[in-house]
């Protein structure tokens, strides 16, 4: 029989203690300029700058009337200024025309404003006539030098910082990236992150249920994950409970990706071979950051490095993976490309109802956020053990239940971890 002692004498680490451990093994990706078009969701690698000034020509704010402001200064429904109006100007043209004293000039929204003026007024405050076969208008009521009208570099001036290292990019910053002329964006290479499970009890997901076995979820969670952290995943497949080949097909592995994620097989059965392969890190070549930490679920998540890269060992049951992804994946995940706060972002919140279970080590339950009434109050979910899943599509944020006896009751204040929510019931 094996002597299975290293298994059993673990030295649980903090929570914070093991993201720390992990985050002095970050190893930031490589900057790759792509595509605007394809870069929705990726990470900024440099500061970037405005190389001109925005707008960068004198632009209408409104559809109205380009005009000169001392023209119609002390305009009123009583007493209009009366404007003679000598050109139109539609977005994207230039008047050839200069606004003189007494006259006007139809500008549309963005269109270039014309020499000579010094205010648009809009349509709805002038009155439209003909007089002796010219076009006239009446404005009804005083214009201010400026009005409606942004000047070069009223936006962003030539130079300015537009967005530093580290800022993830969505629509907004793709139309500011557009406009200031941004065809290739500098990006942090999406890291590469291998998927291998283990378990002799895995199928695949079109196969027919058997006694003892269960459906392979676990990998394509893990890929979700991933993806949804700006991840390229490489999956590896279902390896046998094989305590001989494991760290072959580790290191095998990690030749063909950033960062390795092991499902499965961390705890102290008999058949646990990834709690082997962390307990003989050295003889492996990792170096071993820890194999337990003071948390549930998922208290035999481990971690390790080798040849610089990063090795999870995350548990085979379903919501202990998940939330182990949320804590310690994600955040080195994110660190990856750059983000200055890869961590789970907490806040204080109610809860509303009853978690009674107490525990030596703090739990990380799957709950649902509200915000009403200027007040946080959240739910923990039923269902919620380390192998049950049917509660991870409803979760978006993880509550801190503390270490203790008693649990915490309704009506107590809880730290709560914010996932990221995508809305599934219309």
């Amino acid at each position: 029989m094996k002597n299975r002692s290293q298994k059993y004498v673990r030295r649980a680490v903090k929570v914070e203690d093991a993201q720390h451990a992990i985050r002095q093994h970050i190893r930031q990706a490589n900057s790759e300029y792509i595509s605007i078009d394809s870069c929705l969701h990726r990470t900024v690698s440099e500061t970037l700058s405005s190389l001109e000034c925005m707008p960068h020509f004198r632009r209408s704010g409104l559809d109205g009337y380009a005009v000169r402001s001392e023209d119609a200064e002390s305009a009123s429904p009583q007493d209009p200024a009366c404007l003679k109006v000598i050109d139109e100007v539609p977005a994207g043209s230039v008047s050839s025309q200069t606004v003189v004293p007494g006259t006007a000039i139809r500008v549309m929204t963005g269109s270039a404003v014309p020499e000579g003026a010094d205010a648009v007024v809009m349509f709805e405050q002038t009155e439209e006539y003909q007089q002796d076969g010219h076009d006239f208008i009446r404005v009804k009521h005083k214009v201010a030098y400026g009005q409606n009208v942004a000047k070069p570099g009223d936006e962003i001036k030539t130079g300015q910082p537009l967005m530093g290292a580290g800022t993830r990019i969505g629509p907004g910053q793709i139309a500011l990236l557009a406009s200031l002329g941004y065809e290739k964006v500098p990006v942090y290479r999406r890291p590469i992150v291998g998927v291998l499970m283990t378990g002799s009890e895995l199928i695949a997901v079109g196969e027919p249920l058997q006694p003892g076995k269960i459906r392979n979820s676990n990998a394509y969670m893990l890929a979700a994950q991933i993806e949804q952290y700006g991840g390229l995943v490489a999956g590896f497949g279902t390896v046998p409970d094989d305590t001989a080949n494991m760290g072959s097909t580790i290191h095998a592995a990690l030749e063909k990706c950033d960062m390795l994620i092991v499902s499965g097989g961390v705890s102290v059965g008999d058949y646990d071979v990834m709690a082997d392969f962390f307990a003989a890190a050295n003889e492996n070549g990792a170096e071993l950051l820890f194999n337990k930490v003071a948390m549930r679920p998922g208290s035999p998540t481990s971690a390790a490095v080798i040849n610089k890269k990063l090795v999870f060992g995350l548990s085979g049951n379903p919501g202990a993976c998940f939330v182990g992804f949320e804590l310690f994946v994600r955040p080195a995940l994110l660190a990856m490309q750059g983000a200055e706060r890869p961590l789970l972002s907490s806040i204080q919140a109610i809860i509303a109802n009853d978690y009674n279970k107490g525990c030596p080590h703090d739990r990380y339950i799957r709950g649902v956020m509200t915000y009403s009434q200027q007040q946080v109050t959240v739910n923990a979910l039923e269902k919620n053990s380390s192998s049950m899943l049917v509660s991870i599509p409803d979760a978006n944020c993880l509550i801190l239940i503390p270490s203790g006896s008693k649990g915490v009751s309704a009506g107590q204040i809880v730290t709560v971890f914010a996932l990221p929510y995508e809305i599934t019931k219309w």
